[in-house]
């Protein structure tokens, strides 16, 4: 993986996920070989790209205008959802009408209370942000709340990297960048340990990564004194 220069955080999380496996079918008694240790890569600063909310309303707006009402209102839903709510693109295109909570306006990632799921770890619930809320009300008709709109999520990448062009954002800016915006937003009004919950993250270091300093946080800190 060093060869094919794939960065550090990539290697070490490959690394975690082959591990788990490994040692999952021995205690399962499909082999006996003990895993090799192997020394953590080390790892780059983290992304420091992020959208603010006007930029993600522009992408939205300039998605409507280059695909026009069918597949530009996909697309400006999907960035709309993803900005608001922290979700990885894979999971918003695997979100049902049923991971939908009406009684608490909420969506659930991993599956909702009472039904099955094989990562009980990744299971976490986001409280509609008003601005998507009809988004997602509009869409209960359907199997998939966002799938049903793309083959995979390659296509949507590709229209969201033929937006991103047009808005002038560099290729650092990646549909990810979605997910360190909400993190950095969330970041200005709330604490850390409520962020790592909101993205389902398993220690606050890592929520840290996507939470930006702001001016608006700056300010913020001081008022709060």
């Amino acid at each position: 993986m060093e060869e094919q220069k794939r960065s550090g955080s990539t290697i070490n999380r490959i690394l975690s996920s082959g591990s788990t496996v490994f040692n999952f079918t021995k205690l399962a008694g499909l082999h006996k070989l003990d895993l090799p240790k192997f020394p953590r890569a080390e790892e780059g600063a983290s992304r420091i790209e992020w959208f603010t909310k006007e930029d993600v309303d522009r992408l939205a707006h300039l998605s409507r205008d280059l695909f026009g009402d069918r597949w530009g209102d996909n697309l400006a839903d999907a960035l709309l959802v993803s900005a608001y709510t922290g979700f990885r693109q894979g999971e918003l295109l695997k979100l049902r009408p049923s991971d939908y909570d009406s009684a608490h306006s909420q969506l659930w990632v991993g599956g909702k209370p009472g039904r099955l799921t094989k990562f009980k770890k990744g299971v976490r619930n986001i409280t509609l942000h008003p601005k998507i809320e009809q988004i997602v009300l509009n869409r209960l008709d359907r199997d998939r709340l966002f799938g049903d709109d793309w083959n995979n999520k390659d296509q949507l990448y590709a229209a969201f990297v033929k937006v991103r062009k047009i808005a002038g954002f560099s290729d650092d800016y990646v549909w990810h960048c979605l997910r360190h915006s909400f993190g950095t937003w969330m970041g200005e009004v709330t604490h850390p340990r409520t962020l790592m919950e909101l993205l389902g993250h398993q220690t606050i270091d890592m929520s840290l990564k996507y939470c930006k300093a702001t001016d608006q946080a700056a300010r913020s800190a001081v008022l709060a004194l």
